[in-house]
């Protein structure tokens, strides 16, 4: 990166992404500079993992490192161990969420609040719980040990652990539909 400013904005980011509690969004144009023509030989940082792992937790990050080396190789980059140019960080989260809905007066009857009252409000209803997962890629100049673009996906996830694969190529699709444009 030629501008500093966007250097410490990076560290701060990162400091902040570390902690776990609060999210930092990275300003829309930031990287439109980048082409990833520019490499060829890339990398992935160390991945470490959750206190407890889920049982398939190893396993979802291979899959993903081997998606990610497959969409690197389509794009003329070969992945190198020892000295890459561009190193990939990824970082993934995933929350539990509630689906919720807001009532209808159509369809929601009016409750007996007692002694001939009825009462209807508009209030949200949970419908429904389901886990989000996102997945932060940093790609990172390895000369100079700066992000040269950071994209992020959030998706849900599938409640069957047969039908991650297919959500994670997803998301890794957009992420390079993003690399791209």
């Amino acid at each position: 990166m030629k501008n500093p400013s966007i250097f410490v904005l990076f560290l701060f980011a990162l400091t902040i992404a570390c902690s776990g509690k609060k999210y930092v969004t990275v300003p829309e144009g930031i990287f439109d500079d980048f082409d990833l023509a520019e490499y060829q030989t890339f990398d992935f940082f160390e991945t470490t993992g959750p206190e407890e792992p889920g049982t398939n937790f190893n396993q979802n990050v291979q899959f993903l490192q081997k998606t990610i080396t497959e969409k690197m190789e389509e794009r003329g980059l070969r992945r190198e161990r020892s000295n890459p140019d561009l190193k990939i960080n990824l970082g993934m989260t995933v929350q539990d969420k509630v689906q919720t809905r807001e009532t209808n007066l159509a369809t929601d009857p009016f409750m007996y609040t007692g002694q001939r009252n009825y009462t209807w409000s508009v209030r949200e209803v949970p419908v429904n719980t389901y886990k989000e997962g996102s997945l932060t890629m940093h790609l990172v100049d390895n000369k100079s040990n700066e992000a040269v673009w950071i994209g992020t996906i959030d998706r849900a996830l599938p409640n069957k652990e047969k039908n991650l694969p297919a959500t994670i190529q997803d998301a890794v699709d957009l992420l390079f539909a993003k690399i791209d444009n």
